[in-house]
């Protein structure tokens, strides 16, 4: 018997001794695969922080590239309309060059100069743009001498960890989609009044506008004149339709004043050096018409509705209408319009003119209203 319980335990403690082995070697797998479970997750952690630092500094370069773009596109819309030629870029693109006297652009070697340039700090990295300005493929890329009127600004901006983008935008100068053949344009049924009322076609700026009729309506509006109004360079009419409710809602984007109510006498808008964009909607007033009493303003007046001038009205530079334009308070108050002036609706009305007032034509006033325009962005690409 004790023999038998001898042999007995022998197995026992044998087969323990091999449990005791499989415990290790399970213990020890499971080690493993733990170090390797940590392993793994570190390293996607990590790889994941770098893609997302990198999309981050990507995306960044990416902003601060079209930012330097719409700086470089105001810059050159800023040169533009001090030129001698606003309607080109010849002078702006002929500043650009570096000492190899030609137009690079955008190369590694470039000696251009940046129509835009800086520095910026993001989440305490810092990055660089340079925004070059080129002609179109229409003039070809590196000729200075613009023919359209359209450039090609490419704006790059480089940051940490190699990050770079490179934003391309096709810009244009604004101009209307159709020239006033007259100092005032008419699509409604027009009556002028008076001797003291004047109209003058002739180019009182010399701008490059060329003299104009006096009035211009579209047919089949009418003219009426009472009291022999002086109409400098005549009256003419046919079938020049222009879209003025078209015009004035693409000029409105860029309105530095809008009118809710009819402005109080004596308001400024603008100045002789800073002109702006003025829009009201006079629909939405009680009696649908924008009241003008002793106002002066510099740049682009839009009205969408009727509009009254009341008196002591001096304007310098466009005035678009889409209703009709008619005047008060007698002979005796003075109205003045330098520039251009567009009136009337597809559904004839009585645009009615009378006192002491002069419309004169001047293509300076004029330019220097659209200019004050953003460049028109044609296209845009990211390389």
């Amino acid at each position: 018997m004790q023999t038998a319980r001898k042999i007995r335990n022998a197995i026992c403690l044998k087969a323990l001794s091999h449990e005791n082995g499989m415990i290790l070697v399970a213990a020890l797998t499971l080690m493993a695969t733990l170090i390797l479970v940590g392993v793994t997750t570190y390293i996607v952690s990590s790889n994941n922080l770098k893609i997302g630092g990198n999309f981050r500094t990507s995306e960044t370069s990416l902003q601060i590239a079209m930012a330097g773009a719409e700086r470089a596109r105001e810059t050159l819309r800023a040169a533009n309309a001090s030129s001698a030629s606003t309607a080109i870029f010849t002078e702006e693109l002929v500043a650009r060059v570096g000492a190899n006297a030609a137009l690079d652009g955008y190369t590694s070697t470039t000696d251009d100069v940046p129509m835009a340039t800086g520095t910026m700090s993001v989440a305490g990295q810092t990055y660089t743009y340079n925004a070059f300005l080129t002609n179109d493929a229409t003039d070809g890329a590196s000729s200075t001498t613009d023919t359209n009127g359209r450039g090609v600004i490419t704006s790059v901006a480089t940051g940490p960890n190699n990050a770079k983008a490179v934003v391309t935008t096709t810009v244009q100068i604004y101009n209307f989609s159709a020239d006033s053949p007259a100092a005032l344009y008419s699509k409604d049924n027009v009556t002028l009044s008076g001797s003291s009322l004047s109209i003058n076609g002739n180019d009182a700026g010399n701008c490059g506008g060329g003299n104009k009729s006096a009035v211009y309506h579209v047919d089949p509006s009418t003219l009426t004149t009472n009291g022999d109004p002086p109409l400098t360079g005549g009256t003419d009419h046919g079938t020049t339709d222009i879209d003025l409710l078209s015009m004035v809602d693409t000029l409105k984007a860029g309105a530095t004043t809008t009118l809710t109510a009819d402005p109080d006498s004596g308001t400024t808008f603008g100045s002789s050096s800073n002109y702006g964009v003025v829009y009201a909607d006079a629909t939405a007033q009680a009696d649908g018409k924008l009241d003008l009493n002793n106002i002066t303003g510099y740049g682009i007046l839009l009205v969408k509705g009727n509009m009254d001038l009341a008196g002591n009205v001096n304007w310098n530079g466009l005035i678009i209408v889409t209703g009709v334009l008619s005047s008060s308070g007698g002979g005796k108050v003075a109205k003045n319009l330098t520039g251009q002036v567009y009136t009337g609706s597809s559904a004839l009305g009585d645009t009615t003119i009378s006192g002491n007032i002069d419309i004169v034509y001047n293509s300076c006033t004029v330019k220097q209203s659209l200019s004050s325009q953003p460049l028109k962005m044609v296209n845009w690409k990211q390389s």
